[in-house]
């Protein structure tokens, strides 16, 4: 019989303790995973969407919460801008594309984004590529004579379950403008798989404010420079009058980072206390295993077993249990994850990439069996001290 087989029959001889050991460490590993994967999977949701655009253009307030609504859908619009300002950056010698963006209300938890084909034009420069998986994008209108079609998002049209050419409004106010789906876009990892987008002439008509307006209301416009060289005296200009500001995303992008940076501090400090929780409970589990055993172990002794062959035995009774609870935490981490980001996306989060294996699941599972084998490094101790004569006395 190896020592393996007997490390084996011992946990099974305590079923009921190794089982709630081993989902204590799961459960530990598993909230750390789930937490580091949840943490990578934000940062690359928010660098991975984010505009190709070197400026978001929109009425005076707080710069985050002109990136977080025009470019990631979130948080509440700012106040609109005039449809002239559009018509002045496009105009600019120093802009090579501004593109008119306007947001309105939602369908179903779906963003509105009125735009022209500029949005969804695939320059040179642009990372990001939209294409349809079925059906065309919407044409431009003249704001006489709007269409209301409608292209959707991929998860839009995935949640909704429309389909081409469904005709959908959103409240019985709308009932009188509804949207036609003529299209659906191929996901592109971004907020924009969660909208549903259609011409100016289009959401200018359906909004009865700016259908009584002369100049037309607009939420922002997305700039891109000709050259690096332009952006400061842009940038400068804009933030100047008293109507607009220009934000540069990437500055907004990283103010988010920074605060992600200090959520994570506080997990860390609390993934640590788990982690050493954890440790003692394996400890303590281990520790009075041992205790009891002690006349079994000396039994052991007496018939021949070294003292390393019962070292041996309760160091792999650990390791046994942390590896058990390290493979499934790490599956259960993953399952975690998904569930949260799940969660988020329902609110309109982003999170990206939860599945892709990467350094981290080795790393955290060795490191488990390494804990987990110093956790049973002062139990293996005491049985492999354990006086043969003493413990094998008559008991009375």
């Amino acid at each position: 019989m190896t020592i393996l087989t007997v490390a084996l029959k011992y946990l099974r001889g305590r079923f009921v303790t190794s089982a709630l050991t081993a989902l204590s460490l799961t459960l530990g590993v598993s909230l750390v995973i789930a937490s580091a994967l949840l943490a990578r999977g934000i940062k690359e949701g928010f660098t991975e969407g984010t505009t190709d655009y070197s400026l978001v253009v929109g009425a005076k307030g707080s710069p985050t919460q002109l990136v977080l609504n025009v470019v990631f859908r979130m948080d509440v619009p700012t106040p609109n801008i005039f449809y002239g300002t559009y018509r002045q950056l496009r105009d600019d010698p120093r802009i090579e594309v501004a593109v008119p963006v306007a947001l309105g209300d939602a369908y179903q938890g779906f963003r509105f984004v009125a735009t022209t084909g500029a949005y969804f034009a695939a320059f040179p420069w642009r990372r990001k590529v939209f294409e349809v998986s079925g059906g065309r994008f919407f044409r431009d209108d003249s704001p006489e004579r709007p269409s209301y079609e409608a292209v959707l998002g991929a998860e839009a049209a995935r949640r909704t379950g429309l389909r081409i050419g469904d005709r959908f409004y959103e409240g019985e106010e709308l009932a009188e403008y509804p949207l036609t789906v003529v299209g659906i876009l191929r996901s592109t990892g971004s907020a924009d798989d969660r909208a549903i987008f259609f011409s100016l002439a289009s959401f200018w008509e359906m909004n009865e404010v700016s259908r009584k307006m002369n100049v037309k209301p607009l939420t922002a416009v997305l700039v891109r420079a000709k050259r690096m060289s332009d952006l400061p005296s842009l940038h400068r200009g804009l933030n100047v009058s008293a109507e607009t500001q220009a934000v540069f995303p990437s500055a907004v992008l990283l103010g988010i980072f920074n605060l992600l940076s200090l959520a994570e501090e506080v997990l860390t400090v609390i993934l640590a206390t788990v982690a050493i929780v954890v440790l003692l409970y394996l400890f303590v589990s281990l520790y009075s295993a041992t205790l009891e055993r002690k006349r079994e172990i000396a039994t052991m002794r007496a018939m021949g077993a070294s003292r390393a062959t019962i070292l041996g035995i309760v160091l792999l009774e650990s390791c046994t249990l942390a590896s058990l609870g390290g493979a499934a935490g790490i599956l259960g981490g993953h399952g975690v994850a998904y569930i949260g980001a799940s969660v988020l996306a329902a609110r309109g989060g982003l999170v990206m990439s939860l599945f892709r294996i990467s350094a981290l699941e080795p790393v955290v599972f060795g490191s488990v069996i390494l804990l987990g084998a110093l956790a049973g490094l002062l139990p293996a101790v005491l049985a492999y001290r354990t006086d043969v004569a003493e413990n094998l006395a008559p008991l009375s």
